[in-house]
C-alpha cells in the first residue's frame, strides 16, 4: 500500500526544469556515444579492409563471394566485443548520470564527479546487471523467432526492472536484489510507475523524430545532434527514474527478508 500520493506529471514536469538547469548531466552519456562511433569507425574499418584488399586486387566479392563472407565471418568477433563494450558503457554512463541526479533532486549542484565515484564502486554489479539482461535479450531473441512476443516481453520486463539501476547506485543493492526491489516498487505502484515509463518512451520517440529530421535534412550535423538529443533524453530518463525510486521506496512498506 503507497501512504501517500505523488503528483506525478508535477514530478515529470520538473524532470524537464531541471535537466535544463543542470544540462551538465547530458556528458557522460554523450561522451560514451562518441567513444563508441569512434571505436564502430575503427570496427567496421578493419571488417571491410580486407574486401577492399580483394577488390583493389582485382577479385570482385561476386566473383568469390566465400571468401568475401569468411571475411566478414572473421570480423564477428569484433562487433560482439563492440557491442559488449558499448552496453557496458551505456551502463556505466547512466549509473554516472543517476549518481548526480539524485544531488540535483535534493537541492545540490549536479555532481558528476561524485557518480562517476559511485558508478565505478558499482562497476561489478553493473556487470553482473549485464549478463542477466544478455540472458534475458537470448530469450526474448529466440521468442521473436519463435512465437514473435519477444519485443512485448522485453517492454514488460523493462518496465518491471526500470527501478534497478537506482537500486544499485543509489540504494547500494545487489543487482538481482535491485532487479526484486524495482519489480517490487513496480507492482506496489503500478499507475505511477507506468506513467514514468510512458513519458520516458514519448520522449525518446519524439527525440527519434527530431534526429530523423536532421539525418534527412541536415546529415553533417546529424552526429552532433545524436550526441546533444542521446544524451539529454539519457540525463531525463535517469532523473525520472530516480526521482520516482526515491519516492516511492519511501512512500512503499519494505518487505521482511
Amino acid at each position: 500500500m503507497v501512504n501517500r500520493q505523488i503528483d506525478v506529471m508535477a514530478e515529470l514536469q520538473n524532470a524537464f526544469s531541471v535537466l535544463f538547469k543542470n544540462w551538465v548531466l547530458a556528458i557522460p552519456t554523450a561522451v560514451v556515444y562518441l567513444i563508441t562511433a569512434v571505436l564502430f569507425f575503427f570496427v567496421l574499418a578493419g571488417a571491410f579492409a580486407p574486401l577492399m584488399a580483394m577488390s583493389m586486387g582485382g577479385a570482385a566479392m561476386n566473383q568469390n563471394p566465400g571468401a568475401a563472407l569468411g571475411a566478414l565471418a572473421a570480423a564477428g568477433p569484433a562487433f560482439a566485443f563492440f557491442f559488449i563494450v558499448f552496453i557496458l558503457l551505456v551502463l556505466l554512463a547512466q549509473a554516472v548520470v543517476i549518481g548526480g541526479a539524485e544531488h540535483v533532486w535534493h537541492g545540490e549542484p549536479p555532481d558528476l564527479a561524485h557518480g562517476v565515484g559511485k558508478a565505478m564502486s558499482k562497476l561489478p554489479q553493473l556487470i553482473i546487471l549485464f549478463l542477466i539482461a544478455a540472458v534475458i535479450s537470448v530469450v526474448c531473441g529466440v521468442l521473436v523467432l519463435a512465437l514473435g512476443l519477444g519485443v512485448l516481453l522485453a517492454i514488460v520486463l523493462f518496465f518491471f526492472f526500470m527501478y534497478t539501476l537506482p537500486a544499485i547506485v543509489v540504494g547500494n543493492e545487489g543487482a538481482i536484489q535491485a532487479m526484486g526491489t524495482s519489480a517490487r516498487l513496480v507492482r506496489a505502484n503500478f499507475g505511477p510507475s507506468v506513467m514514468a515509463f510512458l513519458a520516458i518512451f514519448v520522449v525518446n520517440l519524439i527525440a527519434g523524430f527530431i534526429l530523423q529530421i536532421f539525418t534527412h535534412m541536415l546529415p553533417l550535423l546529424a552526429v552532433v545532434a545524436n550526441l546533444v538529443i542521446g544524451g539529454l533524453t539519457s540525463a531525463f530518463a535517469a532523473l525520472v527514474i530516480v526521482r520516482f525510486y526515491d519516492l516511492l521506496r519511501a512512500s512503499t512498506p519494505q518487505v521482511a527478508p
